[in-house]
């Protein structure tokens, strides 16, 4: 996977920072694999709440974006959890706000921050 993934628990929270280019290899199987890696961190350490700080730069593609939050679905992410996704590259602000509206109307408490203090006040929120 050419994202690179860190992994802090927080009081509360799993703090995850997420580095790297959407341009390299497959951006559907990278976001994924990033979707995988995390689901599977809550469930082993038991959290409910998800701040996920993304590093990541380039394009992310409309279809790239729908397979993303689909896999919220299909891994089964229970609808009670609060994801909150903070988004440090301003190019590509307006498809991450996508996935927040399509994952809200899947019924997911997800949303989009650009900068931590705000996502970690709606987490505890």
């Amino acid at each position: 996977m050419p994202y690179s993934l860190t992994f802090q628990e927080r009081d509360g929270y799993l703090r995850v920072e997420g580095r790297g280019d959407r341009t390299t290899g497959d951006p559907v199987k990278n976001g994924r694999a990033i979707v995988d890696r995390v689901a599977m961190k809550c469930r082993e350490a038991g959290y409910t709440r998800i701040m996920l700080v993304s590093h990541l730069t380039g394009a992310y593609p409309p279809f790239a974006n729908f397979q993303v939050v689909t896999a919220l679905e299909q891994l089964g992410i229970p609808k009670e959890w609060k994801m909150a996704y903070v988004n440090l590259d301003p190019k590509s602000h307006k498809a991450v706000l996508f996935s927040e509206t399509m994952a809200v109307k899947k019924g997911f408490q997800a949303r989009v921050f650009d900068n931590e203090q705000e996502a970690c006040n709606w987490l505890n929120s």
